[in-house]
């Protein structure tokens, strides 16, 4: 009597108990399933043992199923334990019994809790006895089982009362399913869609993702730090356990959270009226903004389907958001209407108004008003600059050596951020496909403590002097070639040729990979911009392999650096001749079988695909079924053509009167000649070379 009175009603709980016990008994089957029967069956492997980081370790054969478990059955236990509230007779019925809605909707919480509190203890208490009275081939303690049962609980609660505050707010059963998960990946979808949105639509802008890098046997792992993607737990569910676990502090936030819901599900359960079973959205306040949310999310899906930079483009993308917020408005009319007739005069101003609204969300941001674009830091604000190719990742101790404080480069990167953001206020950003296209990162570091990043793809060409004095200076090398990890720490040093792998030489000495290292190093710090962006077949490769680190497990791919070895490093090229190696590595006319010749007929070729990559061989069959081959036989030829050949590389721009040659080579130890595909242009050829070769039809 005094629950009825002051709490809530026992027989309410006893009858949700009876009715849907069968999903406290799922969740325990699940549970017991994906936990400790993989530990169970594992008995008498004959394996090593393993030490788990935690029981939703990867080693355990049920985690995929475990974390889907965690993820369903919570909000299962709400969408059902609600569906009194939701269905018009057992509505009608319950509110008509002598209870107030406090003790109802207590009474419904507590049995929830039971169903799905038990199970996870259960599960703790079982897989506890079976580590001691088992011998496993696994390596755990108690506190990993307590860990893994505070978490799960803690998860549990939160989906559990989530769905139900979700629940008041919508009248049917399955509307609630849809919302709780929608609103659960929520966060992600939006930053993820508004990412792309923005980078496509904002010059400049860049999604920055603080990444901290782990290396756990032998494998890497980067757990992202973005606030926006963690506020979706189903994210931080599938992608970071168990390599991240959750912090006591984010698991005190999702209990103050849960909190939270369960207020709001009191306050609004108050309000709620009972006609409102059934009803798609339970309180009309909230049916602008489920409208809203819901144009918006189909104008960014479809702005983003339609939007192709190759073949559509800024018109087509349009059509797609506008085609986005029509279907998203007439779904939601739908919805909350239950009907398809939905046409009247109010209905279509609405959908304009929101429409409109929606379409001001979205453009606001890329539109000037905000001066994104324009946006370019003084140079006394800037402590240190970072430029790369690539975004530089947050939480590797490395990555501070990449930024530079050096004043004379802080301005060359501003003059080149000056220089971009004027051209493309003045409508010169367009990329060309005839013009080489350059990218690059820049990244500052401010006086007041924030960041500020950018990135920009650009043709080179018109920002070649501004792009000399950034890419010539020692910062911006040590970046792009890593040469801070040029340091000494090489374990084995391997050259070979470009061409055939069994043309090598392995550095193994620590004199000799010290004297290489070092003249390595100087020869990139001195190379020009030209040499930089020359595409030049090189003499051969360079791959350094560094020693592993004690403080890290880093695997040995993580450490390897390659280099390459143009014909410009005349240091080191003389020094590998001292050394004799440079005739093991080189290539040159003594060591080729023969070569042979075809044109390129642009006009020939099948229509360019961006996508899709044509191989080397191929093409050179399919053009010497057109045009005969030239085979050319002196050698003296031969070397011109070694010298000045460049990557099989095709384009559509690309130049006419290029040719491109075959080249075999003799093996060094197999029985089969290695053979290799060339392009050289018309200022690659010699009086000599272009008088051996047939003209161009």
């Amino acid at each position: 009597m005094t629950s009825n009175r002051f709490f809530c009603s026992g027989g309410v709980i006893r009858q949700c108990l009876t009715q849907h016990g069968w999903i406290g008994l799922l969740y325990l089957a699940g549970l017991l399933f994906t936990v400790p029967l993989p530990l169970f069956v594992s008995i008498g492997d004959e394996q090593p043992q393993v030490v788990l980081k935690s029981l939703f370790d990867s080693t355990n054969s049920g985690n995929e199923l475990q974390k889907l478990i965690l993820m369903t059955v919570p909000v299962l236990a709400g969408v059902m334990l609600l569906r009194f509230v939701q269905r018009q007779g057992p509505s009608d019925l319950y509110h008509s019994l002598p209870l107030r809605r406090e003790h109802l909707l207590t009474a419904h919480f507590i049995s929830g809790l039971i169903l799905l509190l038990v199970p996870v203890w259960l599960t703790a208490g079982v897989t506890a006895w079976v580590n001691t009275s088992i011998e496993l081939p696994y390596i755990f303690h108690i506190n990993d089982i307590g860990s893994w049962a505070l978490v799960v609980s803690v998860l549990t609660i939160f989906l559990f009362t989530f769905t139900v505050f979700v629940g008041t707010c919508v009248g049917q059963s399955l509307l609630q399913a849809v919302v709780v998960y929608v609103l659960l990946l929520l966060p992600q979808f939006l930053f993820m869609m508004m990412g792309r949105f923005l980078e496509r639509n904002l010059y400049g802008y860049v999604r920055v993702r603080e990444t901290v890098v782990q290396y756990i046997n032998g494998s890497e792992f980067r757990s992202n730090n973005n606030v926006w993607e963690n506020l979706s737990p189903f994210v931080r569910i599938v992608e970071n356990l168990p390599q991240r676990a959750f912090s006591y502090i984010e698991l005190l936030a999702y209990l103050g959270i849960s909190l939270l819901f369960v207020a709001l599900s009191y306050g609004l359960y108050r309000k709620r009226l009972v006609e409102k079973a059934t009803q798609a959205i339970a309180f009309p306040f909230l049916q602008p903004l489920f409208k809203a949310g819901v144009i918006l999310c189909a104008m960014l899906v479809l702005g983003d389907y339609f939007y192709n930079p190759g073949t559509r483009g800024v018109n087509w993308s349009i059509f797609g958001y506008t085609l986005g917020a029509i279907l998203g408005y007439i779904v939601v009319e739908m919805v909350i209407r239950k009907t398809w007739q939905i046409v009247r005069v109010r209905a279509l101003v609405e959908m304009v108004v929101y429409g409109v609204i929606m379409g001001l969300v979205l453009y606001i941001p890329i539109s000037g008003w905000l001066g994104y674009e324009g946006r370019i830091p003084t140079a006394h604000s800037v402590e240190k600059v970072y430029v790369g190719q690539e975004e530089p990742l947050g939480g590797d101790a490395q990555t501070e050596a990449y930024y530079s404080q050096d004043r004379a480069y802080i301005a060359s990167v501003l003059n080149l951020h000056r220089e971009l953001v004027r051209a493309h206020a003045a409508g010169e950003k367009t990329l060309s496909k005839n013009l080489a296209v350059e990218s690059a990162v820049i990244v500052y570091r401010l006086d007041d403590g924030s960041t500020m990043t950018r990135r920009y793809t650009f043709p080179e060409k018109p920002f070649q002097t501004e792009l000399t004095k950034v890419m010539e200076a020692e910062p911006y090398k040590t970046v792009r070639y890593k040469l801070d990890k040029l340091q000494g720490r090489a374990e084995t040093i391997n050259i070979q040729s470009v061409d055939d792998n069994e043309r090598r030489v392995v550095l193994s000495e620590p004199k000799e990979i010290h004297e290489f290292e070092a003249v390595l190093k100087e020869e990139v710090l001195n190379m020009s911009y030209s040499e930089m962006q020359s595409d030049r077949y090189p003499l051969g490769s360079v791959s350094v392999t560094n020693k592993e680190s004690s403080f890290t497990n880093e695997p040995k791919w993580n450490r390897e650096l390659s280099f390459n070895w143009p014909a410009s490093y005349h240091k080191l090229t003389e020094w590998l001749e001292q050394k004799g190696y440079a005739d093991k590595v080189i290539i040159d006319s003594k060591d080729i079988f023969s070569i042979r010749a075809v044109p390129i007929i642009t006009e020939e070729l099948e229509p360019y695909q961006p996508n899709q990559y044509i191989e080397d061989y191929k093409l050179f069959r399919s053009i010497q079924q057109k045009h005969k081959a030239t085979t050319i036989t002196d050698q003296k030829l031969w070397s011109t053509v070694l010298e000045k050949r460049r990557p099989y590389n095709l384009t559509p721009n690309i130049e006419k009167g290029t040719y491109m040659f075959q080249v075999k080579i003799k093996p060094l130890y197999s029985s089969d000649a290695h053979t290799g595909y060339y392009l050289l242009t018309p200022k690659d050829m010699t009086p000599e070379l272009a008088k051996a070769l047939p003209a161009i039809p």
